[in-house]
């Protein structure tokens, strides 16, 4: 008599995740349409309730307040889900991690980055705006940018296992250059703006990664 209600418990706390998790997403593509129609600074807590139809007190349960909202739109934008999988970790890194060569790595690695931005430029650029007006934003900006240069290094780290950059470069001023190269700022540069296809960008960045570190 007590197995069936311990599994009508689980599947009771089971699908009470399953709508926590709905809410949190619905919460989050809300303040991340808002962010990218009115900036971060015309956004209110009370205007993100109203997008995703739930109460003030949820979006503060569910995520935290505006900064924080900002940054998990961001960091979703990132991998595409709210998942807690490493980005290294994602079936679409794997192929940069396998290249047979350096080329080919730079080449798939232009490619997951073109990917990405896609998703993240937009509200990597206001996230990039409200951090020089805001304290709360800025702290999240500066671990952004902090990760974005470990994700450098461990490409350059990538690239050095198939032989040498090329030469007179460091592995720091090779940094240096995939850092600034897998800047979402070019993609909304070229594709947004200039009306580039992200095919064309890729391939624009598959070459300037090779111009740059390969002799």
């Amino acid at each position: 008599m007590k197995e069936p209600a311990a599994v009508k418990r689980a599947y009771r706390s089971s699908a009470r995740d399953a709508a926590a998790g709905a809410t949190r997403l619905a919460i989050i593509d809300a303040a991340t349409l808002l962010f990218l129609e009115r900036g971060y600074g015309a956004v209110s807590i009370d205007d993100v309730a109203a997008a995703a139809e739930v109460a003030r007190a949820t979006v503060f349960n569910a995520v935290g307040g505006k900064a924080a909202l900002l940054r998990t739109a961001y960091d979703v934008a990132v991998v595409g889900d709210d998942e807690p999988i490493p980005l290294p970790e994602r079936p679409w890194a794997r192929p940069v991690r396998e290249a047979p060569d350096g080329p080919t790595m730079l080449d798939r690695f232009a490619h997951m980055v073109t990917e990405g931005h896609g998703r993240v430029a937009g509200i990597y650029e206001v996230l990039r705006g409200a951090a020089t007006a805001h304290d709360d934003v800025r702290a999240h900006w500066d671990e952004i940018c902090a990760g974005r240069r470990t994700g450098a290094e461990n490409v350059v780290k990538m690239l050095a296992a198939h032989g040498p950059v090329r030469r007179g470069l460091t592995r720091a001023t090779a940094a240096d250059v995939v850092q600034l190269l897998m800047d979402p700022g070019h993609h909304t540069h070229f594709v947004t703006r200039r009306g580039w296809s992200p095919r064309a960008f890729e391939r624009w960045l598959a070459d300037a990664l090779r111009h740059q570190l390969l002799d």
